[in-house]
């Protein structure tokens, strides 16, 4: 399936910041419309203390949320981690293990910030530029923002707003 767009990924941490600044203006962010029959959902874990990445895919059948497919790979963890640039340690095993799986998903939902970031390109931004599939970053926390607290029940939900503008939402995945 491979990556359209390419870069460098033994990179410094200012030039991961210039990449994320030159890149950031490929994100769409309008519904492409596109049919959506498989959703794909990845994840990374560390081994071996943090020096190994271990990248995680599982394909749904959107309607029916059935396994289609899934892999899992592993390489050296490179970059370091850095608050605001976890897609340089991260993407590089979660491309490899795109690349494993048979079935190309028509979205991603990644563990990771999408425009809910500082520069507006986390990664599931990242992601979803280099490889021109659709992404959702669903992220366990706040990297920036203000919201007003969702209702208790689970589903409710509350926009995220920086700097006048909505970059994503909070949303309460069980009661309370």
């Amino acid at each position: 399936m491979g990556a359209r767009i390419q870069h460098a990924w033994d990179l410094t941490p200012a030039e991961a910041r210039s990449v994320q600044e030159d890149l950031r203006n490929r994100v769409v962010l309008k519904d492409s419309r596109r049919a959506v029959h498989r959703v794909a959902g990845c994840d990374v874990g560390f081994e071996n203390n943090r020096q190994t990445a271990r990248g995680a895919f599982a394909v749904l059948a959107a309607d029916t949320l059935e396994l289609v497919d899934s892999a899992v790979c592993r390489r050296p963890a490179e970059f370091p981690y850095v608050p605001g640039l976890l897609s340089f340690r991260e993407i590089p095993v979660l491309l490899d293990t795109l690349d494993a799986l048979e079935t190309r998903p028509d979205l991603i939902l990644c563990d990771g910030q999408g425009t809910a970031h500082p520069r507006r390109f986390g990664l599931a931004c990242h992601i979803g530029v280099l490889t021109d599939i659709p992404t959702i970053g669903v992220a366990k926390s706040r990297l920036i923002g203000r919201f007003v607290e969702p209702a208790p029940e689970r589903g409710s939900a509350s926009p995220l707003h920086d700097k006048g503008e909505i970059i994503g939402a909070v949303v309460r995945s069980k009661a309370n």
